[in-house]
């Protein structure tokens, strides 16, 4: 790819861009969920709906990914 606009503001974008994607990357491989693109398909499958907030949606995908809480006879740790 040849960068044409190569101007200070125009790399800081493709940087912090970048810099977003690998930590996106790094999540998706240890097993996290993308918080910010379950937002993004929210709010275009149910724009009238309240989203789950970023606690309620991690402990949302744990369960699901576990099986769910002790107390359901999901997934124990230790």
């Amino acid at each position: 790819m040849i960068c044409l606009d190569c101007s200070p503001s125009r790399l800081k974008g493709i940087g912090r861009d970048l810099a977003r994607k690998l930590s996106q990357t790094a999540s998706l491989m240890c097993g996290q969920p993308d918080y910010d693109g379950y937002l993004a398909h929210w709010s275009r499958v149910h724009p009238d709906e309240k989203p789950m907030t970023r606690t309620e949606f991690f402990r949302n995908r744990e369960d699901r990914r576990f099986g769910g809480g002790v107390e359901t006879g999901g997934f124990k740790c230790c």
